[in-house]
């Protein structure tokens, strides 16, 4: 039952009716029995397992409070992250780890018995992981107290919604919602349902329109150096259009139910550093990032060398989180390096600009910047998206090479498009450029339309449903549905 289907629309009408008709102290019973049944829909078999997990962290929570010195609880809290990141490692990253030691014997003329393991990774562990991780660690730091209410916990945990894919939420933010009576209101209904449309329509009409064309050319044995350019430029406009789609159908989803998550996506495409670019994509998972490996790591470090060896091993971190190959492992030491250079080199990028007097026209300086940033980040997508290590070099040699980014090449490249495809794809990328410059003009797009006459307001809403229900294609799964 994806996000995506009419099971769900129906599922999710059926969850919303008697949320709001049965009593608020048996609601999170329906809530807790809606995410056992979301999760086994798409994964039965290993419920068990998130359901484990859940026990596990709650009474793990429990035994971190209960004692009495820091020392006793940092112990306990290191158990209990052990056991859970050995659950993770252990689905994830056996194989990895073990065709990497193969690999790695064979070369070397070394006798490995260890042989191949079918180990099927559990839908959703990267992310509840993360959010149990933060909970324990949080309760050490007296910035939590352990949960009582096992219902409630075991909500927090697999909340459906945002079970899947995120965002990555905070025990201290989502767990006080649950427990607040929520009571029938058209502003969140309205604004549940207009969410949960934008993100059918960024999904059915850009990622998975762009899909089968990026498959296309990454699948090809042998494309053109101009493919692999506009794939990968098509790629991360699909990846954008598909990862915050389903961020946007589970903060509708939600917000239908009076409970807010946070924003998962604030226009990376638009961001002028690679910083910055971190601070718009995938928020959620930059802050835990940031608050449980970068910060720990910096704890008492003062030499600048060691900062950067913190940043590369956050990234080096956030790479083997978002799959279990080594192309992800380059991938986030990619975006490690670039972190580190671009802080390295900020004095002598502003003398630079100073020097071209780029700095003297403040609109250009940055719409510069922003053609940087998505060119650094789409290079990185290269090894993102390949298949192996040695495509990826190859893939990345093409991406470099500067006969690829011919005009003609490009337009050659483009046939990939049939006329109609190109036409349909070309309109409905426009109509989501002109949502992101109200979005940058003005706090929120909806609010933004909110304010426009009732004729202007429901033509646009009429119009991306239509579009959906006409023009929209699926059967490609979400991207991140699959860590």
């Amino acid at each position: 039952m994806s996000f995506i289907s009419i099971e769900f629309l129906l599922f999710f009408t059926a969850v919303v009716f008697a949320y709001y008709l049965i009593p608020h102290r048996w609601r999170w019973v329906l809530l807790l029995a809606a995410s056992y049944g979301f999760y086994a829909s798409l994964s039965s078999y290993f419920v068990v397992l998130l359901l484990a997990s859940t026990v596990f962290t709650y009474v793990a929570g429990r035994i971190i409070e209960k004692q009495e010195t820091k020392e006793q609880k940092k112990k306990a809290m290191l158990v209990g992250i052990c056991v859970l990141l050995f659950c993770l490692g252990w689905f994830k990253y056996f194989n990895f780890v073990n065709d990497s030691v193969r690999a790695i014997s064979a070369y070397l003329n070394w006798n490995y018995a260890v042989p191949y393991q079918e180990i099927v990774l559990p839908l959703a562990i990267s992310f509840y992981t993360f959010q149990a991780v933060s909970y324990l660690v949080d309760i050490y730091k007296g910035k939590q107290k352990a949960e009582r209410h096992y219902g409630y916990f075991s909500i927090y945990f697999a909340f459906f919604p945002q079970l899947v894919a995120g965002p990555i939420e905070r025990a201290k933010k989502l767990l006080p919602q649950f427990k607040v009576e929520q009571t029938l209101d058209y502003e969140n209904i309205s604004y549940g349902m207009k969410r949960i449309a934008w993100g059918f329509f960024k999904k059915t009409l850009i990622a998975d329109r762009l899909a089968p064309i990026v498959a296309d050319v990454f699948d090809s044995p042998d494309p053109t150096g101009s493919q692999i350019v506009l794939g990968t430029i098509l790629f991360s406009i699909q990846l954008y259009a598909d990862f915050s789609a389903l961020s946007d159908i589970a903060i509708g989803c939600a917000r239908m139910l009076g409970i807010k998550l946070t924003e998962n996506f604030k226009q990376p495409h638009f961001a002028v550093s690679i910083g910055d670019f971190w601070n718009r994509w995938h928020i959620t998972l930059s802050a835990w990032l940031r608050d449980y490996i970068f910060v720990p790591l910096c704890k008492g470090k003062k030499k600048r060398s060691e900062i950067y060896l913190a940043i590369v091993i956050t990234f080096l971190i956030s790479g083997i989180w978002h799959g279990a190959a080594w192309t992800f492992v380059l991938w986030g030491l990619i975006h490690g390096f670039y972190r580190v250079f671009g802080d390295h080199t900020k004095h002598v990028r502003g003398k630079m600009a100073s020097f071209s007097r780029l700095d003297r026209n403040p609109s250009l300086h940055k719409w510069v910047k922003i053609a940087i940033t998505f060119l650094l980040v789409c290079f990185s997508r290269v090894f993102f998206r390949s298949d192996s290590v040695a495509e990826a070099f190859e893939n990345a040699e093409l991406f470099l090479t500067f006969s690829s980014w011919s005009p003609f090449g490009i337009l050659e490249a483009a046939e990939m498009f049939s006329l109609l495809d190109f036409v349909i794809f070309g309109f409905f990328f426009v109509i989501v450029q002109l949502f992101h410059y109200i979005e940058r003009k003005n706090t929120s797009t909806w609010t933004w339309l909110s304010q426009r006459p009732a004729f202007a307001r429901y033509a646009v809403y009429v119009l991306i449903l239509v579009s959906i229900l006409v023009f929209g294609v699926s059967g490609e799964g979400f991207i991140y549905g699959g860590f």
